[in-house]
């Protein structure tokens, strides 16, 4: 088989082709304006697509433009709002830290139980406030243990380290 620049050497030069089963024979004139014509075709449609593709970047382009713009505002107007932030940021680590210790961790529960048979069991040490059975992400089943978080941190301390 002839690769596609023999065939064009052949067109050139009106070489007929070595193999009776390729192309019927053509004038040198006829295939010209038809291998033209297909090639402008193809670039135009390249050229269509490059251009839909640019449009698509630079409305893309002025979409970052105008988040960036939006960001920007907001920062200078938040700059003010950033200390009453980092006050309320304070506050939100303080709750954490206190959380923690209102949370005892439960081990060698059995696989069986239930976040609502270890509410009951634990209620007379105080209000619970949260129940956290720690299960495998991948089986769902429990690992056997779990997470308690009370309401008032010192019954944790009195029922439990006195």
């Amino acid at each position: 088989l002839a690769t596609s620049k023999q065939w064009q050497q052949r067109i050139r030069y009106s070489i007929p082709p070595s193999n009776a089963t390729s192309k019927p024979n053509m004038s040198t004139e006829e295939k010209e304006p038809a291998a033209a014509k297909e090639e402008e075709e193809e670039e135009e449609e390249d050229l269509e697509k490059l251009q839909a593709e640019i449009a698509r970047m630079e409305a893309e382009a002025a979409r970052i433009a105008q988040e960036t713009e939006d960001l920007d505002k907001s920062t200078s107007a938040g700059a003010a709002a950033s200390t009453s932030a980092a006050a309320e940021g304070k506050k939100s680590e303080a709750d954490t830290a206190s959380k923690d210790g209102h949370s005892i961790y439960v081990g060698q529960v059995d696989y069986s139980t239930t976040p609502e048979e270890l509410l009951a069991h634990f209620e007379s040490c105080g209000t619970v406030e949260r129940v956290t059975l720690v299960c495998d992400k991948f089986t769902g089943k429990p690992k056997g243990f779990a997470y308690l978080e009370f309401q008032v941190s010192t019954i944790i301390r009195c029922y439990f380290f006195d």
